[in-house]
C-alpha cells in the first residue's frame, strides 16, 4: 500500500470514528409504527412498518399475525407489502381482506394465514381520483408514521 493510500484510509478511520462517537446505539435502533386489525373469527392481523438504516433505506410493510413491533417482517409468516408510501388502503369483507394501491409480495412460506388476501391494483391514471373517493366504497386507510418515540433495541 502506498503512503498516499495509508494516508486516505486513516482519515477515512478517524472520521468514522469520530462520527460514530457522537451517536449512541440508539440512535440507529429501527424505528415502528403498528395498527392491530381485529378479524371477524377472533384473531387479529398487524399492518407493521419498519424503517431502519444510516438514511432509513430499508423500509417494509408487512401484516402478519405476530403483534410484536421489534419482530421484522418474517416471510415464513408474513405478507410483505409494495406501498408509495405509509399508507395502506384495505377493505375486509368477512374472511377476506383486500389491498388497494398496495400489492402482497408473495403468500407466506408456511402457506398458513389467519385470512385470506386478495389485491386490486389501481390504474396509475386513476390513483388521485381514487384517493379522493375510496371512503365511499367502504376501504379503509391506515397511516403508518414512524418517529423516534417508537425505536426497538
Amino acid at each position: 500500500m502506498t503512503q498516499a493510500a495509508r494516508n486516505i484510509t486513516g482519515i477515512f478511520l478517524l472520521t468514522t470514528c469520530v462520527v460514530f462517537a457522537g451517536c449512541s446505539a440508539n440512535e440507529f435502533a429501527p424505528q415502528y409504527a403498528i395498527s392491530k386489525l381485529d378479524l371477524p373469527n377472533g384473531k387479529a392481523i398487524y399492518f407493521k412498518r419498519e424503517v431502519r438504516g444510516l438514511v432509513g433505506n430499508y423500509d417494509v410493510i408487512a401484516i402478519s399475525p405476530n403483534g410484536d413491533p421489534c419482530v421484522s417482517f418474517n416471510r415464513d409468516t408474513d405478507y410483505g407489502l409494495r406501498s408509495d408510501g405509509q399508507s395502506v388502503y384495505y377493505k375486509l369483507e368477512g374472511d377476506t381482506l383486500h389491498f388497494y394501491y398496495a400489492t402482497p409480495t408473495g403468500t407466506p412460506k408456511s402457506g398458513v394465514f389467519p385470512v385470506k388476501v386478495v389485491n386490486h391494483e389501481i390504474d396509475i391514471m386513476k390513483v388521485e381520483e381514487f384517493k379522493r373517493t375510496y371512503p365511499k366504497d367502504g376501504i379503509t386507510r391506515v397511516d403508518l408514521p414512524v418517529d423516534d418515540a417508537h425505536k426497538c433495541g
